[in-house]
């Protein structure tokens, strides 16, 4: 008996059928929210881009795009762009440095990691070393390791989100990675000046990890 295919979305969508739109939200709105969140750092701000790209996506695909092209569309990598798209331009309107945050309640909040992603950290790489170790980061490097590790996505696939080439991508995910390791390495130092770094938004890290990645680094 062979396997049944996978729906394409993009393609349901574009042809009205029932439920389409509602599993296209199911099956992405979660991972959206939490890509938007840790970009834009505000609650209400995430919730209102991944909306916006929720209806983007369904107007494009309902009335812009043919057949042809929705058939064919990298759905995944695009939704992400959207997002991505959209939360950088809230950004550019804010009246404040994106690197700010508010000291408003509620408006930022701490990464959690589960248990299964703490277990592969060495005893000097708790939680907190490598939470206050990431939110140090520049906003790109952190993206990238987002995407990469968190999001699980291929280089290609995070290449088409950002608009680069995937060699470049590679390259700066390496990079991004060194950083990490370096802060890693002398997180006793950046613990007492933890004041100047920011909290992370909340994503959970799924199977593939960092730690694996950073062991391959040569000291």
């Amino acid at each position: 008996m062979s396997k049944e295919r996978p729906e394409n979305l993009a393609l349901a969508i574009h042809h009205g059928k029932d439920g389409a739109v509602r599993r296209l939200v199911d099956a992405y709105q979660d991972r959206l929210y939490s890509y938007a969140l840790r970009l834009l750092r505000n609650h209400f701000d995430a919730q209102e881009v991944t909306q916006d790209a929720f209806l983007r996506a369904i107007r494009t695909l309902n009335l812009k795009y043919d057949e042809e092209k929705c058939r064919n569309l990298w759905l995944e990598p695009w939704l992400f762009r959207i997002t991505r798209n959209l939360a950088y331009s809230r950004l550019r309107r804010r009246p404040v440095l994106e690197e700010q945050i508010s000291d408003h309640a509620g408006q930022a909040a701490p990464l959690v990691l589960p248990s299964c992603a703490l277990e592969r950290l060495e005893a000097t790489e708790t939680q907190d070393a490598l939470l206050k170790a990431l939110d140090c980061m520049g906003s790109q490097a952190r993206e990238l390791i987002m995407l990469r590790f968190m999001e699980e996505l291929r280089y290609s696939e995070i290449a088409e989100i950002v608009g680069a080439s995937e060699v470049s991508v590679r390259g700066k995910v390496f990079r991004a990675l060194r950083a990490l390791r370096k802060l890693l390495a002398g997180s006793s130092g950046a613990a007492e000046n933890s004041h100047s770094c920011r909290r992370s938004a909340p994503r959970r890290m799924k199977g593939r990890g960092l730690r694996p990645a950073l062991s391959k680094l040569s000291t």
